[in-house]
């Protein structure tokens, strides 16, 4: 029996996209010329770098591109991997996270405007390093569950513009005409358990014309069936594909116990803002 979420379904689910005549590019070349029929094949590298740079390699070796955001943390930051990455011919973005990482090194109450100013000078002190290794056009943000600061909301008063940033998905793409999809949880109907990475209102517009899907085995199916609309991004978290080992089964474990963490802190916080 085939499992998901191995880097064997996952060379299968490219294999698939490509047979159906889908072009890939990274965010920052979508943005620079988009193609009609895409897949904008976009990672975000919270940890285990050494995964994502498997799946640039399994890009390269069959000639496509993607985009891969890394974040300023240990787990996720390994400046070798990130320059192989990149020398493999993939973008390398910022994952940003500034305010929820700003907060926790606060030790005294600030208002919303000192914090959105000391996120901001951490936005460029974090940028500055990961351009001293690779070329850096793209941000896209981090969305930090546990943290009850959007990080998106540091460009309510600032402009990314300023630091020669072309564009971020959550404010750059129009997502009535790209379709979204994100392996968030662990499956591709993950969005119940998505405290940020979704789209408002797109999951009840693409749930409505059957849009929905569980496994990377339903996607090839709805690919070879000719019913994905023809843009699309999808966002991998590498840490999740594994070859069929522990790691494999430790992910699975992982992600069983946290999905239902993550469902009962968005049902909180929704109870919270109706009882205010």
């Amino acid at each position: 029996m085939e499992l998901d979420f191995t880097f064997d379904t996952y060379k299968k689910l490219l294999k698939g996209f490509i047979d159906n005549n889908y072009h890939f590019q990274t965010f920052s070349a979508y943005l620079k010329n988009p193609k009609d029929r895409v897949v904008i094949l976009r990672h975000d590298v919270d940890r285990l770098p050494a995964n994502s740079l498997e799946f640039a390699r399994i890009q390269s070796d069959i000639g496509i591109s993607g985009s891969y955001y890394f974040r300023s943390r240990k787990k996720g930051w390994d400046e070798d991997e990130i320059k192989q990455i990149n020398n493999l011919g993939h973008e390398i973005g910022y994952h940003y996270e500034n305010l929820s990482r700003i907060v926790k090194k606060l030790k005294s109450y600030h208002d919303i405007n000192q914090i959105l100013n000391y996120g901001l000078k951490d936005f460029e002190t974090q940028l500055t390093s990961l351009r001293q290794l690779v070329p850096v056009e793209t941000i896209c943000m981090h969305g930090a569950p546990t943290s009850r600061y959007d990080n998106k909301n540091l460009w309510g008063k600032y402009k990314y513009s300023d630091f020669n940033i072309i564009g971020e998905p959550y404010f750059d793409l129009d997502f009535s005409t790209v379709f979204y999809l994100t392996d968030t949880g662990r499956r591709w109907d993950g969005f119940n358990f998505s405290i940020r990475d979704k789209i408002n209102g797109q999951q009840k517009y693409w749930r409505e014309k059957g849009m929905v899907f569980k496994s990377s085995f339903d996607l090839i199916d709805a690919l070879n069936q000719n019913v994905l609309p023809p843009k699309i991004m999808i966002t991998f978290h590498p840490q999740r594909w594994n070859h069929l080992n522990i790691d494999w089964c430790k992910e699975l474990i992982f992600q069983n116990i946290k999905n239902p963490i993550k469902w009962a802190l968005i049902n909180f916080r929704r109870k919270k803002v109706l009882i205010t």
